[in-house]
This record gives structure tokens, sequence and C-alpha cells, in this order.
């Protein structure tokens, strides 16, 4: 990919996304890449992230044990939709330090996130998937 400017990513963004952007941060500015807290947009300007990836890199862009982690992990497979070990893993270390947390779904959009939280709140109330 050759590297072009933030003006050149703005016009090509036009043609392919609504208004331009994702819809969640300011589409006239296109970010290039990310270390620790700080990133830097196409035009090498460098900015404090205060987004950090909405939440799911809380140690920051480019994290040295995150990338150790993610590194090891890649030679055995880089995701999988179904139970595996290091999943469980993790469900436990959550489950061990978040107080209220007996068991955790694993979710991939928000949407999913609101089904699930609409048949839970079904089930207390005891009403049927229908009936909301």
């Amino acid at each position: 990919m050759t590297q072009s400017s933030q003006q050149e990513w703005r016009e090509r963004a036009q043609k392919v996304l609504p208004a331009g952007g994702y819809g969640n941060y300011d589409p006239k500015v296109i970010l290039r890449k990310g270390r620790g807290s700080r990133v830097w947009d196409e035009d090498g300007n460098e900015y404090t992230d205060f987004l950090i990836g909405s939440g799911p890199m809380l140690v920051g862009h480019n994290h040295p044990e995150g990338m150790e982690a993610v590194q090891a992990q890649l030679a055995d497979g880089a995701t999988f939709f179904t139970s595996n070990a290091v999943g469980i893993e993790l469900a436990e270390v959550i489950c061990d330090v978040v107080p209220c947390e007996d068991q955790l779904r694993y979710i991939s959009i928000g949407s999913e996130a609101d089904m699930y939280a609409l048949r839970l709140a079904c089930a207390y109330g005891s009403r049927s998937d229908s009936e909301v």
C-alpha cells in the first residue's frame, strides 16, 4: 500500500463510506499508526488517543506484553468461532476478578449484546422473546 496524504484518503473514503467516515470520529483525520496512548495521522501529525479503540485497548497501542501474547497465539491460530482453551482461561480470569460475574458470553457486535440482554431480561421476568 502506497502512502497517501489525508486529503487523498478523504477523497477515497467519500466514495465508499457514508459521510466519508466510520461515524464515530471526525472523518477528516485519517490515522496511520499508534503507540501507547499516541496516534499519528497520514500527514504525520501526532495526537493523544482518547478513544483508545473504544475500550479494548486499555493499555494502549502496541503494548509490549500484549504484542508478545498476540505473536505467541498467532502460531496456533488467529481466531476460533468455537470454544477454546485460551477463551476459557480468559473467562475464568474475568469471573475471578469481577465480583458480580458468575459466567460470561463472548459477543461480536453490539446488536448481539442487545439480543442477549433482552433474552436475559425476558427469562428473568418469565416472558417469552415474542412478548417483548
